[in-house]
């Protein structure tokens, strides 16, 4: 009988253990299963190769913060090798062109106004969209704004927001205004505004200046901006035709070419390089320039004797500035696209990112939480506008061809400034082109 039951038992363990090793067996299967559809970031930085980036300098010592920044990489990621290399922004079109062309990058840096020309599906970016749901970076990815500025109409995402920044708004001289008598709230209104160049304008002072000179110096970001406050845009909302003719935008463009032809407050049209104008600013022979916020990165390092402010441009229907996001991509044509995300998430990181722009002032990281740095410490000039802007910032129209209506209209806002055209006429003539350009 003890025999019988002893053979029971151990037939019962036997089967046990057996059910017990099967299930332990299959538990081992499905997390080896799990661990390699979603390998742990350690395992990542064997990843070997070389990761030539692109990008367009925000400051004379680009060159050097890039370097440092690939320098605290290598330590992280000592397999992957960072080349890094500069387009010229007057040039960027053509040179983008052709790196996307030639394959000659791994990662490039596009700013809003050409990204839309490459991002879009069966494109030359890669799309993205697999990479970024990546388990191990959901905390970064959620920490990253702008994702919907990202993702083109057609769904397709071809870069990882990396920054903002107003491309074009109002850079005073403070100390200037003060002193003509101009009140603090004249920048709210364009009627306010006008009076205020009015009044500045005296004793071989310039009251007003944009840049000129086409998109070899960044002409159209002061322009366009003023077509966007007027409630217009290259295209209507639809995209399926010219949306240019309204008369806010004719009432906006006269407003400017008053400032040229009538009252003579401005510097001679086409007379001026941006650098140009910066330097009749300086010296303190114009009062008003359009400008970027990064000019302050530049100013600091050779400062003017004046106190000097960033305000934003009012519109006679929206009060929005013109707004660039940037954009951290990949070309489907590069053979180390697993090193160059690597290469993207490193860059994105606050501690990456916020020290590089406390340098280049005037930069904004695209970013929820900087992980307790401050951002342009110390330093009101930057800092104070920055909330102004964030409310109201606007993009191009995010369509493939935006920089091939830029050309349409720049040659035409040229002739109009010029007195040659009105601007309606430049409505008329802008409209037919911009339909045709659709059309192919």
């Amino acid at each position: 009988m003890f025999s019988k039951r002893f053979l029971r038992i151990a037939t019962l363990v036997c089967i046990f253990a057996m059910v017990f090793t099967v299930s332990f067996a299959r538990g081992g299967k499905e997390k080896k299963k799990e661990v390699m559809e979603a390998p742990p970031a350690e395992t990542k930085k064997d990843i070997k190769g070389t990761v030539k980036f692109y990008k367009g300098p925000f400051h004379p010592t680009e060159l050097e913060m890039q370097n440092n920044i690939i320098a605290e990489f290598n330590k992280e990621y000592p397999n992957i090798k960072v080349i890094f290399e500069t387009y010229d922004w007057p040039t960027m079109d053509a040179q983008l062109t052709a790196s996307i062309a030639g394959g000659a990058h791994d990662m490039i840096y596009f700013p809003e106004g050409m990204y839309p020309k490459f991002c879009y599906k069966g494109g030359p970016l890669e799309d993205l969209s697999s990479y970024i749901e990546d388990p191990t970076w959901q905390g970064e990815r959620n920490n990253i704004l702008y994702w919907e500025d990202a993702r083109a109409p057609d769904g397709h995402l071809g870069g990882v927001p990396y920054i903002w920044n107003v491309e074009s708004c109002l850079l005073v001289n403070v100390d200037m205004l003060k002193k003509a008598g101009v009140p603090d709230d004249f920048y709210t209104s364009m009627d306010k505004l006008r009076e205020a160049v009015l009044k500045v304008a005296t004793n071989g002072v310039h009251g007003y200046a944009f840049r000129t000179g086409g998109f070899a110096q960044m002409s159209w970001f002061d322009w366009y901006g003023y077509i966007l406050r007027s409630g217009a845009n290259f295209l209507k909302d639809d995209l399926t035709a010219c949306g240019l003719n309204k008369p806010e935008l004719v009432e906006t463009f006269q407003w400017l070419v008053d400032f040229q032809n009538k009252y003579k407050v401005m510097p001679e049209y086409g007379g001026y390089t941006w650098e140009g104008l910066r330097g009749l600013f300086t010296a303190g022979k114009l009062a008003m320039l359009h400008d970027t916020p990064p000019a302050h990165g530049i100013f600091k390092m050779n400062p003017p004797d004046f106190e000097y402010a960033f305000l934003p441009i009012p519109g006679n229907v929206n009060n929005v500035q013109y707004t660039y996001r940037g954009f951290f991509s990949i070309p489907t044509t590069s053979k180390n696209k697993e090193a160059a995300w690597e290469v993207i998430k490193f860059w994105c990181r606050p501690e990456m990112a916020v020290p590089y722009l406390n340098v280049v002032g005037g930069v904004y990281p695209a970013l929820k939480d900087l992980h307790g740095m401050d951002l342009f410490p110390g330093d009101e000039v930057i800092s104070k506008p920055m909330e102004m802007f964030s409310k109201i910032a606007e993009g191009p129209q995010f369509h493939t061809q935006v920089v091939e209506f830029s050309n349409v209209v720049q040659p035409l806002f040229d002739d109009m400034m010029l007195g040659k055209i009105t601007p309606q006429q430049l409505i008329d003539k802008a409209c037919p082109q911009i339909n045709s350009t659709l059309k192919k």
